[in-house]
């Protein structure tokens, strides 16, 4: 039995040695190897990340001089096609902005009482120029002049709209079609390239 318990003792001493050193190592790989691994795998994630973006990027910046000459020839349509005020300043658009209203007007059959010019307004990139209109017409000859401002070729958009008529009360006898007095603020947009 002595013998036996020695043979049995070096054994156990053997095997908690081992046990002890797994233990050790163990521990080392969970303090600094598996650390060490996950911190790797994130920064190759975001090296994969990064180089995704860069070349989403790349592609975008590739596509940019193409952009920009579809942008510039809008723009040019744009302005060859009169959507704008023409006039190289605020006060030569908005020149043109009051003959646009007489003409409109006085072909429908109305009277221009007064036009004011409103003071400039930006508007993001561009030049908002605008008149305050006064004018005698009958309901037909209000409706054949909206449509006037908006059927033509620059873009124009009627704001503070105000009919009214010009008298209280109608009398017998008096016309179906009265004379009304209206008001209302023109806007059109000057080209972002010119001048102010």
């Amino acid at each position: 039995m002595g013998g036996n318990a020695m043979f049995s003792a070096p054994w156990i001493s053997r095997v908690a040695a081992v046990g002890i050193l797994l233990a050790i190592l163990l521990a080392i790989y969970g303090v600094l190897v598996s650390p060490l691994i996950a911190a790797y795998s994130q920064v190759n994630g975001d090296i994969e990340q990064s180089t995704e973006l860069l070349a989403r990027y790349q592609r975008v910046t590739a596509q940019y001089p193409d952009l920009k000459r579809l942008l510039d020839r809008v723009n040019a349509d744009h302005t060859a096609s009169g959507v704008y005020l023409p006039g190289d300043t605020d006060a030569l658009a908005a020149a043109r902005l009051q003959e646009i209203v007489n003409s409109r007007v006085e072909s429908n059959g109305a009277q221009v009482r007064s036009v004011q010019i409103l003071p400039t307004k930006e508007d993001g990139d561009f030049r908002r120029v605008g008149v305050r209109v006064q004018l005698t017409a009958t309901i037909a000859a209000v409706a054949r002049i909206l449509y006037a401002f908006e059927a033509g070729g620059t873009f124009l958009f009627v704001d503070n709209l105000s009919v009214s008529n010009r008298k209280s009360r109608r009398r017998a006898g008096e016309q179906l079609n009265p004379e009304l007095l209206v008001r209302l603020d023109l806007t059109g947009y000057v080209r972002p390239e010119a001048a102010k």
